[in-house]
């Protein structure tokens, strides 16, 4: 027995010298950075430009490698930057059972330190993203699709910490040389403080992909205002509430075919509302379909800050709009709501139709119930030229007047059902433009009018009274039923005119006519 441990001890110490050896030969005899030159080839054959300024050193602990120093790097597709210190290294278990006749690579570690990154534009006319402080260890990489481990943390924009930690499986293509499967599972990454989990598999550089990703509830505000620090055109409107937009999340499932069809279904939360996102994309005939939907949302949250301000945050919601602008085939958008609370009115089962070609967007229909009645709409908006053009054909029926402007101008007097047809046009780049182009009339129809406020025919016949023509009397109803009010109006020049509007209480028949200067908000009537 003793032989036994005796010759193992010989055998371990005869190897141990054999490797110091082998070391010392390739520390002395084999300088790494001579092969600079084939390094490099070999990465522009790939479409890599390599600079190497830096030394490269031999590391043999705990792995056998090559310490790479200054690294600058360039591809057009893909990304560029400069790393302060990149590591290569293989297990020495691996390095002993290496097949050099198989194209294999062995399985080994990569780590970066102190690196930049510019990241290519993911899509035409988009900024590129900026990684710096970049970090990232790699151990048992492999491109046979066996599963290795990925750390990374950097800071883009200004300051915003990004951490990513994942399994990663690569498959490479052995004809080709091009990795054909990218399969990252466990995911785990953070932007600020939103953090995202899931998996996804890719193939084909990417033209096929499916998975799902899913987020935490973050707070959006702090996230668009640290990257504001960068971009200061970024950047969330002044909200009625302060808690507006801190409770925000996400879970997406995708599946995408760059030559076929892609599918998006999106859950989103804001603020313990949902509202779902259903997405189609045909790119064989360049068709984008999306369908929002949701139950009940309460939107005075999220209106302007100050209640006397025209701008009322419709920018809140325009990455619904991101696609339609950016699509260059034809798309169609469908959003149904069974509520949607404002401030001081509700409006019920909208529905909307939008369909876009290049830069034409067509409202084939939009639908709700509102104050009791209902408002129905189509239009047409025409981007193609530098001024842009609308036109949109409306109609409102059975509005309570009453509800109407309790909401709208904190005023009861007035009541009745209106209803109104109308058809306007217009074009231009900014509000005063727009009013003043303004074209279009309709008609007007109130049913039951009445106003609280005054009876119209006690003045009347008191006025008489004092001027011997009539006598009065002592009690009168309080305010004044008109009879149906029916009218015309047209849109010229930045006025609404209104011409031939009757109605009647009593014995007395009213006529009136006037306009309104938008522009000014002046007014003139006579009755």
């Amino acid at each position: 027995m003793g032989n036994v441990i005796t010759w193992l001890l010989k055998a371990v110490v005869s190897l141990l010298v054999i490797i110091a050896l082998g070391v010392v030969y390739l520390l002395v005899a084999v300088d790494p950075n001579d092969f600079k030159s084939e390094i490099k080839s070999a990465a522009a054959s790939q479409g890599l430009e390599l600079s190497l300024d830096g030394n490269l050193s031999w590391q043999f602990l705990p792995q056998i490698g090559v310490v790479v120093e200054q690294v600058e790097f360039a591809h057009s597709t893909v990304a560029s930057g400069k790393i302060s210190e990149l590591s290569l290294s293989v297990s020495w278990a691996e390095l002993f059972n290496i097949d050099l006749s198989s194209n294999r690579l062995p399985v080994g570690s990569i780590d970066v330190r102190d690196a930049t990154i510019l990241l290519a534009e993911l899509a035409p006319n988009t900024f590129p993203i900026q990684l710096k402080r970049f970090n990232a260890n790699v151990n048992n990489f492999s491109l046979t699709g066996e599963g290795f481990s990925l750390e990374a943390s950097a800071q883009i924009f200004s300051g915003l910490a990004l951490d990513l930690d994942a399994t990663l499986a690569l498959q490479m293509d052995t004809n080709s040389g091009v990795i054909d499967e990218v399969i990252v599972s466990e995911l785990e990454a953070s932007i600020d403080n939103m953090e995202i989990t899931g998996q996804f598999n890719a193939r084909n550089n990417f033209a096929t992909a499916q998975g799902s990703l899913r987020s935490n509830r973050f707070d959006l505000q702090q996230l668009v205002k640290t990257v504001g620090m960068s971009f200061p055109l970024v950047k969330l409107p002044l909200m009625a509430s302060k808690e507006a937009l801190t409770a925000v999340s996400w879970n997406s499932s995708f599946n995408t075919d760059m030559n076929g069809l892609s599918t998006f279904n999106t859950q989103l939360e804001l603020d313990n509302q949902a509202i779902n996102i259903a997405s189609k994309v045909d790119h064989r005939i360049h068709n984008l379909y999306m369908r929002v939907s949701g139950d009940q949302f309460d939107m005075s949250d999220y209106l302007a800050a100050d209640s006397n301000s025209s701008e009322q945050n419709g920018a809140l919601f325009a990455p619904l709009a991101v696609p339609f602008a950016l699509w260059l085939g034809r798309s169609q958008m469908e959003l149904s709501l069974s509520k949607l609370k404002l401030s001081d009115f509700e409006a019920d089962n909208i529905y909307l139709n939008l369909f876009g070609n290049q830069k034409v967007l067509r409202l084939s229909s939009f639908n709700s119930d509102i104050f009791d009645g209902q408002v129905n709409a189509t239009g047409r908006l025409d981007m193609r030229s530098s001024t842009p053009s609308f036109n949109l054909q409306t109609s409102l029926s059975n509005i309570d007047l009453q509800l109407a402007l309790e909401a709208m101008a904190d005023s009861s007097d007035m009541s009745g059902l209106l209803s109104l047809e109308a058809t306007i046009q217009s074009a231009g780049n900014s509000r005063d433009a727009i009013i003043q182009e303004l074209r279009g009339g309709g008609e007007i129809i109130i049913l039951d009018p009445a106003y609280a406020a005054i009876n119209a025919e006690e003045m009347f016949c008191n006025a008489a009274a004092l001027l011997g023509s009539g006598g009065s009397r002592n009690s009168w109803s309080k305010g004044t039923q008109f009879e149906t009010l029916t009218g015309n109006y047209q849109l010229a020049d930045g006025k609404l005119q209104f011409s031939d509007m009757k109605t009647a209480t009593g014995n007395i028949a009213i006529a009136a006519r006037g306009n309104i200067e938008l522009a000014q908000q002046r007014y003139n009537l006579i009755a």
